[in-house]
């Protein structure tokens, strides 16, 4: 395999593994912190730190200001309302199957996007999105009376699907990097008044929360990013978004390695049969 093909297939399996890492990290820092400021401060300091390597690098400008409401509302959407329901949900719910439900987001988007962007989806797609829907019905612990949690789960789906939308309809020009500095102040400013509004802040910086704190600033919010912007400078936006197959399952190895979490017959069989379904969507795709 020459470099290129190398680079071709590092890129979006290192972003998938990133991504999936922090669920277990997230887990292990919300021991210490109440989740929604876990929240505003990894992102808003994300943020600080993208803005930061754009001038002193001085290869990507800042958008301009005309592009900001739209990249503020959708981060609010893809960073805030995506995460802050996610992180209050992991207290409670093991990180593989919140993984799994996440890993629905590109089918789900790309089903939406055949009624509200012209895209077209394919009878295959069709079936692997239905392929999925069941593997997360049967992985994810439906059968909890935990109802407020099962809403924010759905909340956090929500989010990331409607703002990944939002985002392509009316800011699909902005340079993925500069952009993402963008929406992660969006983010941070809807956390930091979910945080005034939904929760009495607790925080007690421990070694392990800020280990876990710098990895998911460095390695998910910055480091993945980084990498998403160099898959979509090289045309390869499809493979990162194809990559999402492999999420759960990595998510649930660290979850066991990590936090001794196991998961049943019966939610390893929605695992795969949502993996299944996924790569059935992005394997016409892609």
């Amino acid at each position: 395999m020459d470099q290129p093909s190398r680079m071709s297939l590092l890129l979006p399996v290192t972003f998938a593994l990133l991504w999936a890492s922090s669920y277990a990290t997230a887990r292990i820092g919300l021991n210490d912190i109440s989740p929604i400021l876990f929240v505003a401060i990894r992102i808003g300091i994300a943020a600080l730190v993208i803005f930061a390597v754009i001038v002193v690098t001085r290869r990507d400008r800042i958008p301009a200001l005309s592009h900001w409401p739209p990249l503020l509302a959708g981060g609010a959407l893809v960073h805030g309302l995506t995460l802050a329901p996610a992180h209050i949900a992991l207290i409670t719910v093991n990180a593989a199957p919140l993984a799994l439900v996440h890993a629905i987001h590109p089918v789900l988007t790309a089903a939406l996007a055949v009624p509200l962007l012209n895209e077209r989806f394919t009878p295959r797609q069709w079936a692997g999105m239905a392929l999925g829907l069941a593997g997360v019905v049967l992985a994810f612990p439906f059968a909890t009376t935990q109802w407020s949690v099962i809403a924010l789960v759905g909340l956090s789906l929500a989010a990331l699907t409607g703002g990944t939308l939002y985002l392509k309809r009316f800011a699909p020009d902005v340079p993925p990097f500069p952009a993402t500095a963008v929406q992660l102040c969006g983010g941070a400013i809807i956390s930091a008044i979910g945080v005034g509004l939904f929760e009495a802040p607790q925080v007690s910086w421990t070694p392990s929360l800020l280990l876990m704190m710098s990895w998911n600033i460095a390695m998910v919010s910055v480091g993945a990013m980084v990498i998403y912007s160099l898959m979509l400078a090289r045309g390869q936006a499809g493979r990162a978004a194809s990559a999402f197959f492999i999420v759960p399952g990595s998510a649930a190895l660290m979850a066991w390695v990590l936090l001794d979490q196991t998961l049943g017959t019966l939610a390893l069989a929605g695992l795969a049969l949502a993996s299944l379904g996924v790569w059935l969507v992005w394997r016409q795709a892609g």
